[in-house]
């Protein structure tokens, strides 16, 4: 989530996006399906409209059931 510091420096042409994809064949949202509203990229460009949102403009998706992967 560096977009929203990256955005303001002129002189940062690009950030970096991981490709969460299983094959790295397709652009996927980070934390999908747990975020709902992640920016992404569209032909290797992120609009500045996308981080308009409060915070960093992502809501829990109440559909996934949440856990812990390990008891203490």
């Amino acid at each position: 989530y560096s977009y929203h510091f990256v955005i303001t420096r002129h002189n940062s042409p690009f950030a970096e996006f991981l490709m969460m994809a299983p094959k790295a064949d397709q652009v996927q949202p980070m934390f999908h399906p747990q975020l709902l509203g992640e920016p992404v990229p569209e032909n290797g460009r992120l609009k500045a409209t996308a981080l308009d949102k409060p915070g960093f403009g992502v809501e829990l998706n109440p559909a996934v059931t949440l856990h812990r992967p390990y008891t203490h």
